[in-house]
């Protein structure tokens, strides 16, 4: 009985020792500051834009390699433009028809000032027909270096589905005028960014075509066949603006610089390689879902 009486007062002075130090831990936590806990990466805003753009390229040398057909030459200052198809009858096209462009991105600080952005933009490049360029290196296994009429039959060179950038940006905001994403706000937008190519090449040389197949399941990718290679990288750099029409849509307007290396471009039984300067004009629509609104 004396055990029994003895382990009742112990057990009931635990219970209430417990009782007392839960009641000074929340005390405690009641008079403590409230510590808020720091936003995770993938939380802050996240944006989607859609838009078209306009390409100016460079003129560029062309080199045409047909080691079957005893063809090895280069193709000087070839120029080309680019081949919208959105300023007339944008409405009865297919919506990837046109050169556009896609965006989704994250500002994963809390400020919503530095961003991670994928990136892609459907380009096209077509060379003019009936321009003059010199041709040199060797055809049909004889040496050449002229000037040549580049007919349609002669050398005709497009890649127009497209000349497709796939690409990674960091992105820099700069807030203008009023606060971030307030209706009517204005923010500077710089990206900086690198990733790779994939052309869709359309081509005659010398008289004869190339084909890579059609656009189905088992050829959509590949890298000397397929309906887009994997045949090249890029660089780039774009500045502009974002306006903030009514919060979540917003318009942003950039003008966007980038340099791109394709190797291995598929030509009749060869291939091409080539260096591409582009300077694109990109309108987009966008919507922003911010995680950290207050």
């Amino acid at each position: 009985m004396k055990y029994f009486i003895f382990l009742l007062i112990f057990t009931k002075s635990i219970f209430i020792y417990a009782n007392t130090e839960n009641d000074k831990d929340l005390l405690n936590k009641q008079n403590s500051p409230v510590q808020n806990e720091a936003p995770g990466f993938w939380d802050g805003e996240w944006y989607f834009s859609w838009g078209y753009n306009r390409d100016y390229w460079r003129p560029s040398d062309i080199h045409i390699s047909q080691k079957a057909l005893g063809n090895d030459f280069t193709i000087y200052n070839v120029r080309a433009e680019d081949f919208p198809q959105w300023n007339s009858g944008v409405f009865n096209k297919e919506l990837t028809e046109p050169q556009f462009n896609v965006r989704i991105g994250h500002f994963f600080d809390k400020e919503r000032t530095w961003g991670l952005e994928l990136n892609y933009d459907h380009t096209k490049y077509s060379t003019y027909i009936d321009q003059y360029a010199r041709v040199s290196g060797t055809i049909n296994g004889n040496y050449t270096d002229s000037i040549q009429l580049l007919t349609y039959d002669y050398f005709h060179y497009n890649l127009h589905n497209g000349a497709n950038h796939v690409m990674i940006n960091l992105v820099k905001r700069i807030p203008i005028l009023f606060e971030t994403n307030e209706n009517f706000s204005l923010a500077g937008i710089i990206k900086a960014g690198a990733g790779v190519m994939l052309p869709h090449s359309e081509n005659k040389v010398l008289g004869n075509t190339n084909y890579v197949g059609s656009k189905e399941w088992g050829n959509l990718f590949g890298v000397k066949n397929g309906w887009w290679q994997l045949n090249g990288w890029t660089v780039g750099i774009e500045a502009g603006f974002r306006f903030v029409v009514w919060n979540p849509i917003y318009i942003e307007f950039t003008d966007k610089e980038a340099y791109a290396s394709l190797i291995n471009i598929p030509v009749y039984q060869g291939v091409a390689d080539q260096v591409l300067w582009m300077n694109e004009l990109i309108l987009s629509l966008g919507y922003t879902l911010d995680t950290l609104k207050d």
